[in-house]
């Protein structure tokens, strides 16, 4: 009798096999914005930053502007790992590391801000030359449509109820068709 007892709590103490339901699956998939912050981590955070937020945000943290002609390098946190940290900070001309050391103190909280917490106390200014990004090309307005595009997006559209709906996508339609070609 004892055989049977052991064998039958040795029997519910086996893992099953095959796919198990999990409390973390979910039926839809996880945007991909959820993942990026796990998937950058340990990369990013060799030079700093926990979390690529900073490097990512950049332009939305201190405007286009500054965001040209500066990239964060890389964040040197106190003993505590989270607080207190000074920010490296490249720029691309010494006329612009000169305005930078005067605004010195309204990034820092726009970066305290942004963070939520006292990340940042000091900026470290860092000069040299930037890696050259996408070139700044004025928003031109789309061409006109012909009477074939106009036809088609308006036949496209017409399947949607809603009359709003209807309308943005025609403008959004329009816009991507009458882009130029050799744009695209």
């Amino acid at each position: 009798m004892n055989m049977a007892a052991k064998s039958t709590t040795d029997d519910s103490k086996k893992k099953p096999r095959g796919i198990v339901p999990s409390e973390t699956r979910t039926r839809w998939a996880a945007p991909v914005a959820l993942s990026v912050d796990r998937l950058t981590k340990r990369l990013l955070g060799k030079h700093g930053f926990t979390h690529g937020a900073i490097v990512t945000k950049w332009p939305e943290i201190v405007g286009d502007t500054m965001a040209r002609h500066t990239q964060p390098e890389k964040i040197v946190f106190s003993r505590d790992g989270a607080t207190g940290g000074t920010l490296h900070l490249k720029t691309d001309s010494g006329a612009f590391a000169t305005q930078l050391q005067h605004q010195e103190p309204q990034i820092i909280e726009r970066i305290n801000t942004f963070f939520g917490y006292r990340a940042v106390v000091r900026i470290k200014l860092i000069q040299g030359p930037l890696p050259q990004g996408a070139p700044d090309q004025p928003n031109q307005p789309p061409r006109p449509l012909n009477e074939a595009e106009a036809a088609d997006l308006s036949h496209t559209v017409a399947l949607v109820d809603d009359p709003e709906i209807q309308e943005a996508l025609a403008r959004l339609g329009a816009n991507i068709k009458g882009r130029n070609k050799d744009t695209d």
